[in-house]
């Protein structure tokens, strides 16, 4: 089996690395918002000590100003003011109810996409290292027919061992039932009924790893056609000899 040495990694997938790239940039976004918002909380507790006085106007149109925040402002939008009368910064009025619900709504449903977003950022990435682990594994799809064909020899070689258990278990079982024929089983001694029921027992579980044997020969087929679509997929290669 040949590796591909540097090569492998120009046939890296561009679209799973543009998967990892859309992956994060709703992620960069979160991320900068966040920063934006600490900013902003920072510059806000820069300006308090310059606070001199609060301001809102009600739904009404009425004006209120306090060298502390009005009562009259309560649930309204206010405005910090300095010494000279400029806004320094606004304070959002506290939600209502329903706002605060729809809020709460709103950041579950941020936090579901987020987790998606890192779930999907995951798999892109478990995807790319797949991807070069199989381009530096085969260099051509004989490779991956040669794998194939050595894992599903030495399957057969497995199950062929267990076939002739099997075989000899019968055989036994056979010459058991030949023994016991003369008796009930109120009657057999007790050695040939333990004998008897160990061989039945054996029997059972051979047969059962007989069927896992061939199952496992299934998902070797399975696997390897799996890898050589995608090789083929990679490198684009028809796989026609």
């Amino acid at each position: 089996m040949t590796g591909l040495r540097g090569s492998s990694l120009l046939r890296t997938p561009i679209c799973a690395l543009l998967a990892l790239l859309l992956c994060a940039v709703p992620a960069a976004a979160a991320a900068q918002t966040r920063a934006e918002e600490a900013k902003e909380r920072e510059r806000v507790n820069k300006l308090r000590p310059q606070v001199r006085s609060y301001r809102c106007m009600t739904k009404e149109g009425h004006k209120y100003y306090g060298s502390t925040i009005p009562t009259q402002c309560h649930g309204e939008l206010v405005e910090a003011l300095s010494s000279q009368g400029l806004v320094l910064f606004r304070i959002d009025p506290p939600l209502t109810p329903e706002q605060k619900a729809a809020r709460e709504a709103e950041a579950a449903k941020e936090a579901a996409a987020a987790a998606a977003r890192r779930e999907e950022e995951r798999k892109a990435q478990v995807q790319v290292r797949r991807d070069m682990a199989l381009l530096q594994t085969y260099a051509d799809v004989s490779d991956i027919e040669r794998v194939r064909k050595r894992a599903l020899e030495d399957n057969r070689a497995a199950a062929q061992q267990v076939e002739r258990t099997i075989d000899e278990l019968k055989a036994r079982q056979a010459k058991l039932a030949k023994q016991g024929a003369k008796y009930t089983t109120s009657d057999m001694p007790a050695q040939l009924l333990r004998d008897t029921r160990a061989v039945s027992y054996d029997l059972t579980l051979q047969e059962q790893l007989l069927a896992r044997r061939k199952k496992e020969a299934e998902d070797i087929n399975a696997r390897y056609d799996e890898e050589k679509r995608k090789f083929l997929e990679l490198t684009g290669k028809s796989g026609k000899k």
